[in-house]
Parts: structure tokens; C-alpha cells; sequence
């Protein structure tokens, strides 16, 4: 079989996996006993969802079709795009069964689930996928919170409450902020980013003021949560996070000013500055 080249968003990967665990210590900082197999199934259901995302993906693009009885140059890439097809199904089921065996495969569980193939597979349809692609960092921030915040803490049997529905809110903010910073990047780089993206859609100056909204949603949301939930005395470094923010932002603005810019620089804050809000909110739940 003939490999076949997927291109794969770290990022989201990464982002969408640490907002799981986040959920997940949460779940456990309330008392609730860990269970590795049900995190491990929640984790497997996505990593499937988006291995055949990107294969769908991929089969578009170069007009493969592993169900066609014509066989023809692309017939090793068939074979190779159905091989894991039927890996990424099995993974879904698998993840499925073992939900389904732990007993909590449903209601809440089972409609994040559902949501979360509907976001990720939206971008599959004739008419949804230059909308999906326009504005990826809204569909791949909504995958990484609420959805797979709150599953990781649904599957190991969390009862939700309002302030962990408040909690994801400055997730999702910092993701989109973060996504669109990095969507510069890449439009300044590459030409084919430049024909079919959020900047390139809705202009440089416009994505540039919806960057600097999300950072401002964020960390009000963030204060919001803190002073609601009383947990000022662990959660205030979070807070800190917003010179990092902030320094993101000034970079953006004298690129926009016409500096060049530093864009390892201002990935590197991009990357960070999620990271460590993931970081500064779960250590005092794991210390204590």
C-alpha cells in the first residue's frame, strides 16, 4: 500500500486533547474516582472522528475513491485511504462499546458526541465546507471547549454545574484568539492560504479586531469565573496570562502598522499562552 500524505492541525490535536485531561481533573478534584478506560474511550472516539476527517479530506482533494470497482494509478492510495477508513470506524465503535459498557453512553455524553461529528464532519458537505474553512478556529474551538471539556468530565460520571459551563467560556475565547493568530502566519506565508481563509474572507484589519475580542472575552470571562466560583486565592495567575496577551497583541498591531514581524515570535505567544491557562487552572486542582 502506497502512503498517502494527511495534514494533520498539532495544535488542535494538542489543544482539543489538554481541554479533555482539564475536564477530566476536574471531574476528579470533585471526589470522583478516576477511570482510565473511560478516559481512554473518550479520547479514542476523537482521534478517530478526526483521522477520518482529514482522510475524507484528503480523498476530495485528489479524487480518491477506495469504494470504486475501477482501478486504476490511484489504486494503491485507495487501498491505503479504505485501510484506514475501516481504523477510524473501528476506533469510533470501540470507543463507543466501551462508553457503553461503563454505562454512561448517554444523554449528556451521548450528545456531545453527536455534536462533535456534526462540527467535525460539516466540513465534508458540498455547501458547508468553504464556510467550515473560513471559519475553522470557530468549529475547532467549539470541538476543543465546551465539547471536549465538558465530555472529559461527563465520562467520568461528573454532575455538570453553571460554573463549569462558565469554565469553558475563556477556553474557547483564548483557542479562537490563538488560531486566528496563527492563521496570519500562514496567510503571510503560504499564497494557498491566502484564497481560502478567515483573512482572507473577512480582511486583515477585520480578523485583527475579532483577534483582539476573544483576548478581551477570555480574561473576562476568566474574572467572572474566579470571583464567582471564590477561587481568587488559586486561580488569580491565570490573569497574569493577559501580558502575554497583551504582548501578542501589540506584535500583531505593528505588523499591521507595517513592521515586519516576528512570526516565530508571536506563534511561539500564540501556543503559550493556551497552554498555560490549561496549566495555571488544573496544577492547584492536582496539589490539592
Amino acid at each position: 500500500m502506497q502512503k498517502i500524505k494527511l495534514h494533520f492541525d498539532w495544535f488542535f490535536v494538542a489543544a482539543a486533547s489538554a481541554s479533555y485531561f482539564f475536564g477530566v481533573v476536574v471531574a476528579r478534584f470533585s471526589g470522583r474516582p478516576l477511570k482510565i478506560l473511560n478516559l481512554a474511550a473518550g479520547l479514542l472516539i476523537f482521534f478517530s472522528f478526526y483521522l477520518l476527517q482529514k482522510v475524507q479530506i484528503y480523498m476530495t482533494s485528489n479524487r480518491v475513491n477506495p469504494f470504486t470497482k475501477v482501478r486504476g494509478v490511484g489504486e494503491s492510495q485507495s487501498a491505503t485511504a479504505l485501510t484506514l477508513i475501516l481504523a477510524g470506524f473501528f476506533g469510533v465503535f470501540a470507543g463507543m462499546y466501551f462508553l457503553l459498557q461503563a454505562k454512561v453512553l448517554i444523554g449528556v455524553n451521548m450528545m456531545l458526541i453527536i455534536a462533535m461529528a456534526v462540527l467535525m464532519f460539516l466540513s465534508l458537505g458540498r455547501f458547508s465546507r468553504l464556510f467550515t474553512s473560513t471559519m475553522s478556529w470557530l468549529f475547532e474551538g467549539l470541538v476543543v471547549s465546551p465539547i471536549l471539556f465538558l465530555l472529559g468530565s461527563s465520562v467520568q460520571e461528573y454532575q455538570f454545574t453553571p460554573l463549569l459551563f462558565l469554565l469553558w467560556m475563556p477556553l474557547f475565547f483564548l483557542y479562537g484568539a490563538s488560531a486566528i493568530t496563527l492563521l496570519f502566519s500562514e496567510y503571510d506565508k503560504s499564497s494557498s492560504a491566502r484564497s481560502n481563509s478567515f483573512i482572507a474572507s473577512v480582511g486583515w484589519e477585520k480578523a485583527l479586531r475579532f483577534h483582539h475580542a476573544l483576548i478581551l472575552l477570555c480574561y473576562v470571562s476568566l474574572f467572572i469565573y474566579i470571583l464567582t466560583s471564590n477561587t481568587w486565592s488559586r486561580n488569580w495567575p491565570a490573569l497574569l496570562l493577559s501580558i502575554v496577551s497583551g504582548l501578542e497583541v501589540f506584535l500583531l498591531e505593528q505588523m499591521a502598522g507595517g513592521m515586519r514581524p516576528n512570526w516565530k515570535l508571536i506563534r511561539a505567544l500564540a501556543i503559550v499562552q493556551f497552554f498555560s491557562l490549561i496549566y495555571l487552572l488544573t496544577y492547584p486542582l492536582l496539589i490539592q
